[in-house]
């Protein structure tokens, strides 16, 4: 099989710069995957903030809105309380959130005016800041409540301090071993970010070889050797299947070192393995279109780069879904690496969806579907570039 054997002759040359980029995925994946794993289980922890309450009303009721932040906020006290200065102290971090209570907020309770009862300023975009809203609105709705109910003001506040200060022990309960759960949840980190390198590996691993064979004078001399076009079609199409199951596989086996063969060959982990490998067809096909219009070693290399970041980071690899807007997530639908996405985020609960296998399967067909369209369209092209030749 000569043209099998040049096949990988040709990507020899070319593996220092590919065992570069591997090794160096592998590296950040072991980093990403130990980072996920010790701040797994951080999820719903609440934590105290710095609030400055400014009271202009001083009553019965400002106070025990003060005193029910301050039960598990830390209160800070400032000099100075204009608004340049409150900006400034939001601006460098010093307090996370200001409530002011304007003068007449007790008598607004008492008449049944629940409307802008107070004014709150945090950053832009300040979870911590939305966080105190919550627990303000939350205490103001059940004074209202109990007002609207026909209690007096100081009835009102001490059944809200009482339903207030109850709550509920939450405890999470994982249907796996604990052990289990987090090494599941960092594996799938692994699987996250596999399509930019996998699509960086095989594009160019492969292309530069079928450019190199697609030359005038080499496919010329080709042509003249005693070996038939479709055998040489074949081997060639041996080669590739062969470089694309090897840097797949070398994938696997990394996983495997990592997590352990009892975590990759779990249910979840071997549909991440599947899904991986219909992703690395689709790499395959998409090589095999690039190489059909002969670019040049540095165009190449700017069509990788376009191909494997654009499509890294309009379909989530680098980038959750979850913060994209709309229309960019409309866009991704049109590209094989949303589904990808989708099934590892559906798989390591990185979404809301739920797992389903029928979406699972609806996600894995379409994948194959652009892998056929892909290739498709690669022997259309292809063909007419040969026959513009022979021309």
């Amino acid at each position: 099989m000569p043209v099998f054997n040049l096949f990988f002759k040709t990507i020899r040359k070319m593996l220092p710069a590919l065992l570069i980029y591997l090794i160096a995925y592998f590296v950040i994946a072991f980093l990403m995957s130990s980072t996920a794993e010790k701040t797994s289980l951080s999820t719903f922890v609440a934590s105290s903030l710095d609030l400055c309450i400014i009271d202009e009303d001083h009553s019965r009721a400002s106070k025990a809105l003060t005193d029910y932040l301050d039960s598990s906020h830390n209160l800070v006290k400032l000099r100075s309380t204009d608004a340049q200065s409150l900006q400034d102290n939001l601006f460098y971090g010093r307090i996370d959130y200001v409530l002011t209570i304007p003068e007449g907020f007790e008598e607004n309770l008492a008449a049944g005016k629940y409307e802008n009862l107070v004014t709150s300023s945090k950053q832009n975009n300040s979870t911590n800041g939305y966080f105190a809203d919550q627990q303000v609105d939350q205490y103001l709705n059940s004074l209202s409540l109990y007002l609207t109910s026909g209690y007096h003001l100081e009835e009102a506040i001490e059944k809200t301090n009482s339903a207030i200060s109850h709550t509920e022990e939450v405890t999470i309960r994982h249907f796996q071993t604990k052990q289990t759960a987090q090494s599941d949840t960092t594996m799938f980190y692994f699987f996250q970010y596999m399509p930019y390198i996998m699509l960086l590996l095989i594009i160019m691993g492969i292309t530069p070889v079928l450019v190199t064979f697609n030359q005038t004078d080499l496919s010329n001399r080709m042509n003249c050797s005693a070996l038939s076009l479709g055998a040489r079609n074949v081997q060639i199409s041996l080669g590739c299947v062969a470089y694309t199951v090897t840097i797949w596989l070398l994938f696997m086996i990394a996983a495997g070192l990592i997590y352990g063969p009892a975590q990759l060959f779990s249910n979840s982990g071997l549909s991440c393995v599947l899904n991986s490998f219909v992703f690395s067809l689709i790499a395959a096909a998409v090589s095999l279109l690039i190489s059909a219009f002969s670019p040049s070693l540095n165009a190449l290399n700017m069509i990788c780069n376009v191909v494997a970041l654009g499509m890294s980071f309009l379909c989530g690899v680098f980038v959750p879904l979850s913060y994209l807007s709309d229309h960019v997530v409309m866009v991704s639908r049109f590209l094989p690496g949303y589904w990808y996405i989708r099934i590892n985020n559906m798989l390591g609960g990185f979404s809301k969806e739920p797992v389903s296998m029928d979406t699972y399967w609806m996600c894995i067909g379409i994948q194959l579907i652009f892998f056929a369209a892909i290739f498709v369209l690669y022997l259309v092209v292809s063909d007419q570039r040969r026959k513009s030749r022979a021309m």
